[in-house]
């Protein structure tokens, strides 16, 4: 049995990362399509959404139709300050939590819900057995982000710092029941001894996940990167970050955060109210302007010729 879910919190005051909130009705549209799309490329898994919160009309009818549960989880525990960056991203520790406490499936995949699924996860499930799976982010040790987040494991091990954490995201977090069990548990070790050194990290779940991949890495627990299955495309008009891999050698699940969340997420959940189904795969590559899987054919010839002279 294997089981895809997102996980969403309602909180009142709580930050939804470094820049204003955007509402909740931005995001039950990504979750809607998150949701929806990973139930359709695979209709033999359990997809449900994990929340503290009713789910407002139309959305839960919705996700209901598209054969999406939706689960009621408390925001206990894995809480930071409500003005703290990312303050609502650490309910997705405690869903995890509370999901591996509390159904009883083999193999799970949690994912952001500002994504989209175009593939089955198939491979994804075979390798759940072998190791915990986690969005490996492609930054230099010196990225400000990553030092940060190495800066603050330094604060919980001060004997053994500088420590250079490999950065992870908390996009996609998989694995088989046993591994996910044994990695919260390690997460919720870190959390613990974030809150007795009085350490409230800036980075967001990020930095609780990639700790807990640097114990389990030591304690001969492997940790594999997802970037097989998932990859992050940044569409702003001065941060455009994408590959041909939507295509080639295709990954699973288009995540799409930041901008895209009102803008590409939002169109494929028009269209999916206006005309009761998903669009392509292919659609949606266009909306998000992707660039085409192939070289610009005068620069490949010049270069061909200029090999030959």
């Amino acid at each position: 049995m294997n089981l895809i879910f997102g996980a969403f919190a309602v909180l009142e005051g709580y930050r939804e990362g470094e820049q204003p909130n955007r509402g909740a009705g931005s995001y039950y549209r990504c979750i809607v399509v998150s949701l929806a799309s990973a139930k359709r490329e695979n209709p033999d898994c359990t997809v449900a959404l994990v929340t503290n919160a009713p789910v407002p009309a139309p959305f839960d009818g919705q996700l209901a139709a598209a054969g999406v549960q939706v689960w009621r989880c408390p925001f206990e525990g894995w809480k930071f300050g409500a003005d703290t960056p990312w303050a609502l991203a650490f309910y997705k520790l405690c869903a995890m939590d509370w999901v591996l406490r509390q159904q009883p499936f083999d193999n799970l995949c949690m994912m952001d819900v500002d994504t989209f699924t175009q593939r089955p996860l198939t491979d994804l499930w075979r390798e759940a057995a072998e190791a915990v799976l986690l969005y490996q982010v492609p930054h230099a040790a010196s990225q400000s982000m990553t030092a940060a987040i190495s800066a603050n494991y330094d604060k919980l091990e001060p004997d053994s710092a500088p420590h250079v954490l490999t950065h992870f995201g908390g996009e996609l977090v998989a694995g088989s029941r046993q591994r996910l069990m044994n990695f919260i548990a390690l997460c919720r070790n870190i959390y613990e001894e974030m809150r007795t050194a009085g350490l409230t990290p800036q980075e967001g779940d990020e930095a609780i996940w990639c700790a807990a991949a640097y114990r389990s890495l030591l304690a001969g627990q492997p940790v594999r990167a997802a970037n097989a299955y998932l990859f992050r495309y940044w569409l702003g008009g001065r941060f455009y970050y994408v590959s041909t891999n939507y295509c080639l050698d295709p990954v699973c699940i288009l995540h799409l955060p930041g901008a895209a969340k009102d803008r590409q997420l939002k169109l494929i959940y028009r269209y999916y109210t206006r005309h009761g189904a998903l669009p392509t795969a292919g659609t949606v590559h266009k909306w998000c302007g992707f660039p085409k899987p192939r070289p610009p054919i005068l620069r490949t010839l010049w270069v061909r010729l200029l090999a030959r002279l």
